[in-house]
């Protein structure tokens, strides 16, 4: 009598039955890594199935890299920290700085998309804190984590951490944003090219007096870039560069955390508005383009009640002011006074960061330092 006998009335075939069947005794435990499978003969006698049956339930575990066969031996239960062709599994880690920004948990999808197709272990490390980032990172390089993805804080990377890794020449990529001292690979958007870009196309709708907004990311390289190709831009039309329409004190404080909880940015951007005679604005990113929505809606219904009160208007009773914007999401008329907008892809980020991350571990250090910069797709609103 058949100790594993298959099912008549499944409609799967008889050997897909006994793969599974070995398939699942096999991760139960009930072989481990290096032990030998039952014969042939037994597996025909335990299932009560043909020798055929048996040999092509046992090609799908070896196609599947649960077993290896070898001639005269028999079939052993491979390692589970080996893949298909015998080499050790890659494990990676990706290391994000929060899980409140939808752009940075979209650069870890893309990220985890080419790592299972790889085969990779990944591992998601928060590095949230400042004083956590260093010791998180050497603990998950302790652990045997063989390549890392960073997407950087807004502050200062730890700079003895960042040393060691050059020094040690390990697989190290970073995401959107790069530090000049480090000679790493970095994957990242062309963000001179899409502040370049927008700033152009509101001169070409007859804007001359345009702003730019920041966020609480000063400092970063991608922030950096933005303001570059605005500048560019407004030098090339002539119209020179105005620092004070580097208007960085109004969202100075807002994160992705903070959008619709600014309870005086309106105040500060309508000063902007009235002082400089701003015509046009530029959000750095999609948060700043969120709040800066919400802040001329709260304008213009001041605006409003002070005309239907009677009372001086502080202000024009109409905002004829153009809105362009960086974001990593499509961008509609719900935002009010959106002309155009520079998309970037999270995900397109996560996937190209981890492919790269892939040939560095596979090249070592005889690959030159790579340096990966993606177009924005420009899209007006009509």
């Amino acid at each position: 009598m058949a100790q594993f006998s298959v099912d008549p009335r499944d409609p799967l075939p008889r050997y897909y039955q006994v793969y599974s069947s070995l398939q699942d005794r096999i991760r139960a435990g009930e072989f481990h890594p290096g032990d030998v499978l039952p014969s042939e003969r037994r597996l025909v006698q335990d299932y009560g199935v043909s020798r055929i049956t048996v040999i092509k339930a046992m090609d799908l575990l070896e196609r599947d890299g649960l077993i290896e066969r070898q001639q005269g031996r028999g079939s052993f239960v491979k390692c589970d920290d080996e893949s298909s062709d015998g080499e050790t599994c890659c494990r990676v880690a990706f290391c994000m700085p929060t899980f409140a920004d939808s752009y940075v948990t979209s650069v870890l999808i893309g990220a985890t998309r080419v790592a299972m197709h790889e085969g990779l272990q990944l591992e998601v490390v928060g590095i949230d804190a400042e004083e956590r980032e260093a010791l998180r990172i050497r603990n998950a390089i302790e652990t045997g984590v063989n390549g890392i993805l960073i997407f950087p804080r807004s502050r200062f990377a730890d700079a003895k951490l960042y040393r060691e890794l050059q020094d040690q020449r390990f697989p190290l990529v970073l995401l959107d944003r790069y530090y000049r001292e480090y000679d790493t690979d970095w994957v990242v958007f062309d963000d001179e090219g899409a502040g370049y870009a927008l700033t152009r196309h509101l001169i070409a709708k007859g804007h001359r007096r345009i702003a730019i907004f920041p966020g609480h990311e000063v400092k970063v390289s991608s922030v950096h870039a933005r303001v570059q190709g605005y500048q560019r831009a407004l030098d090339e039309a002539g119209l020179g560069y105005d620092e004070d329409l580097v208007c960085l004190d109004v969202y100075d404080n807002l994160s992705p955390a903070t959008v619709n909880r600014m309870p005086s940015s309106h105040l500060r951007l309508f000063d902007h508005l009235r002082r400089d005679d701003i015509t046009a604005m530029i959000a750095i990113n999609l948060f700043v383009a969120q709040q800066m929505n919400i802040d001329m809606m709260k304008i213009k219904n001041e605006l409003m009640r002070a005309v239907i009160e009677g009372r001086d208007s502080p202000g024009t009773e109409e905002l004829g002011v153009d809105v362009a914007a960086i974001s990593h999401h499509a961008l509609g008329r719900e935002q009010m006074s959106l002309v155009a907008y520079a998309l970037q892809s999270g995900e397109t980020l996560g996937e190209q960061g981890m492919r790269l991350l892939i040939r560095r571990m596979a090249s070592g250090s005889d690959l030159a330092p790579q340096r990966l910069v993606i177009p924005m797709d420009i899209v007006p609103v009509a």
